[in-house]
C-alpha cells in the first residue's frame, strides 16, 4: 500500500471508531435508563437499534461540522475538543429524548449519563492519540506551488509557513513568468494556489493542472462570490449563469427574528450569573463603569449604540483603533472576558431591541468603516443585512484577518444566507469560543486590521 492509501485507511478507521463508540454508548445509556421496563413493553432490540442510529446521526453531523474527523490535519487538543462537543450535543439530545420518554427526570440516571460521557471522551482521546501518531509516520507536507498576481501573496505564504507540517512551498512564481517554468514547477507539486492572477492566465493554469490531476485553489474576487449564488439558465441551447435578483425565502426573516428573541431570552437566563460576576469583577478592579456604549453601523448604514462589558481602561476607546496583541489599555479582567467573549454578552440586549441579529456581519465603527472604504469601496456591501453577534467571518476567520478577506467571507454569507446556515454558524461559534487564535489582536503599530497591501 502507498502512504496515501495507508493514511486514508487510518482516517476511515478513526471515523468508524468514533461512530462505533457513539452507537455502543447510546445503546448502553438508553438500556440502563429504561432497562427495568424491558419486560413491560417499554422497549426492545429494535428500539435500542433505532436509538443508537439516531444518536449516531446527531453525533456524525456535529463531528463533520466541528472537523472532529480530520485526523492528521489538526492538533490533538483541537480534535479532542471537537469530539467533546460532538458527543456532548448528542448526549444532550439523548437526555432530552429520555425525558420525553418518561415525562419526568426522576427515572433518568443523570450520573450514568455523566459517567458515560466521560468514558466517551477518554476512549476517543486514546484513539486520537494513537491514530494521530500513526498517521504522522506516513504523513508528508503537501507540495505546493504559488502563482501570484500581486504582492499580497506574502500573506498566504505566512499562513502556510505557520503550518509547515502540512505545506511545503516548492516555489512562488509571478503570473508573467515564462510558461515553461510554471509547467516544470507544477509537474512536481500536489497543490497549486492561484492568487489574484488575470483571468486568461487562471484559465490556462486550470486546464494544465486538470491534465496533471493537480488540485487547484483559486483566490476569490467579488465576481466569484456572486457567481456562487447564480443558477444555470437553460432557456437557450447555450447555458448561461443567471444572477437572479431574488431575496431570501419569505419565511426566513420571520424565523430569524423569532430565533433571535427566543434564543436571546434563554441565553440571558442562563448567563445571568456570569453577567453579575463579570459586572462585580469589573467594578472591583478599578471602580469604573461596568458597561460602555459605542456607535456602530448596521443594515442600510443605520448607526446604533452597541452595548459591551468594559474591557479597557476608562476613556481608552476615544481613539478609533483596534486592540493589539499586547494592548496595555486592556484591564486584567478585560483579558479574561475577551478571551471567552464574555464582553459580548450585553449585545443580547441589542438583538432584543432589533438593532442586531444573532448571525450577521459584525458591526463596524463608522470612522473605521470609512477608512476601509477608501481602500475597499465594496466594504459597504456588508450593510445589506443587519449586523450580527457572530457571523461567517467570525467562524472561518480570525480577529486579525484582513478587512478584504473578512468582507469576502461576509459576502459569502449574505449571498447564501438561510435558516440552516444560521444554525450551522451558531453551533460552530460554540467551538471557536475556546480557540485562542480567533481572538488575537492585530500586530503592534497597526491602527486597523488593514493589511499593508490588501488589493491592487
Amino acid at each position: 500500500m502507498s502512504k496515501e492509501e495507508v493514511k486514508n485507511l487510518i482516517r476511515n478507521i478513526y471515523s468508524v471508531t468514533g461512530v462505533v463508540i457513539a452507537f455502543v454508548s447510546a445503546v448502553i445509556l438508553w438500556y440502563v435508563n429504561v432497562g427495568a421496563g424491558w419486560k413491560k413493553g417499554y422497549m426492545g432490540i429494535r428500539t435500542l437499534i433505532t436509538v443508537g442510529i439516531m444518536y449516531c446521526v446527531v453525533y456524525y453531523v456535529f463531528a463533520r461540522m466541528y472537523k472532529a474527523q480530520k485526523i492528521g490535519m489538526y492538533h490533538l487538543v483541537e480534535l479532542a475538543f471537537s469530539q467533546t462537543l460532538s458527543y456532548g450535543i448528542a448526549n444532550a439530545a439523548l437526555f432530552g429524548a429520555a425525558f420525553f420518554w418518561f415525562h419526568n427526570f426522576e427515572r433518568i440516571k443523570v450520573t450514568i449519563f455523566v459517567v458515560g460521557y466521560l468514558l466517551q471522551i477518554f476512549l476517543i482521546s486514546c484513539v486520537i492519540f494513537v491514530l494521530n501518531r500513526l498517521h504522522a509516520r506516513f504523513d508528508e507536507p503537501r507540495r505546493v506551488v504559488i502563482i501570484y498576481g500581486n504582492d499580497s501573496y506574502h500573506q498566504l505564504m505566512d499562513k502556510m509557513k505557520s503550518y509547515s507540517y502540512r505545506y511545503k512551498i516548492l516555489g512562488c512564481y509571478p503570473q508573467d513568468s515564462e510558461r515553461w517554468k510554471i509547467r516544470k514547477a507544477l509537474e512536481d507539486c500536489q497543490d497549486v494556489y492561484v492568487h489574484e492572477v488575470e483571468t486568461h492566465i487562471r484559465d490556462w493554469i486550470y486546464r494544465y493542472c486538470m491534465s496533471l490531476s493537480i488540485d487547484v485553489h483559486f483566490s476569490m474576487d467579488f465576481a466569484d462570490i456572486n457567481v456562487r449564488s447564480c443558477e444555470v439558465s437553460h432557456f437557450f441551447d447555450t447555458p448561461y449563469l443567471r444572477n437572479k435578483k431574488t431575496e431570501v425565502t419569505w419565511y426566513y426573516p420571520i424565523v430569524k427574528r423569532g430565533l433571535d428573541i427566543v434564543l436571546c431570552l434563554i441565553a440571558l437566563l442562563i448567563a445571568s450569573p456570569f453577567i453579575l460576576l463579570t459586572a462585580l469583577a469589573i467594578k472591583i478592579e478599578d471602580g469604573g463603569t461596568v458597561f460602555y456604549k459605542q456607535m456602530r453601523l448596521t443594515q442600510g448604514g443605520k448607526i446604533f449604540q452597541i452595548y459591551k462589558f468594559r474591557s479597557m481602561k476608562e476613556n481608552s476607546e476615544k481613539s478609533a483603533r483596534l486592540a493589539t496583541e499586547n494592548d496595555d489599555r486592556i484591564t486584567k479582567v478585560g483579558h479574561v472576558i475577551r478571551r471567552f467573549r464574555v464582553d459580548e454578552i450585553p449585545q443580547l440586549f441589542n438583538i432584543l431591541k432589533g438593532d442586531m441579529t444573532i448571525v450577521g456581519p459584525r458591526p463596524e465603527r463608522p470612522e473605521i468603516a470609512e477608512q476601509y472604504e477608501k481602500e475597499i469601496p465594496e466594504f459597504s456591501m456588508r450593510l445589506k443585512v443587519k449586523a450580527g453577534l457572530t457571523g461567517y467571518a467570525q467562524v472561518y476567520g480570525k480577529y486579525n484577518t484582513t478587512p478584504l478577506d473578512k468582507l469576502k467571507l461576509d459576502l459569502v454569507y449574505i449571498n447564501q444566507r438561510s435558516v440552516m446556515m444560521d444554525l450551522r454558524i451558531m453551533f460552530y461559534t460554540v467551538k471557536i469560543l475556546f480557540i485562542p487564535e480567533s481572538s488575537e489582536g492585530v500586530a503592534e503599530g497597526q491602527k486597523t486590521a488593514m493589511a499593508t497591501k490588501s488589493r491592487e
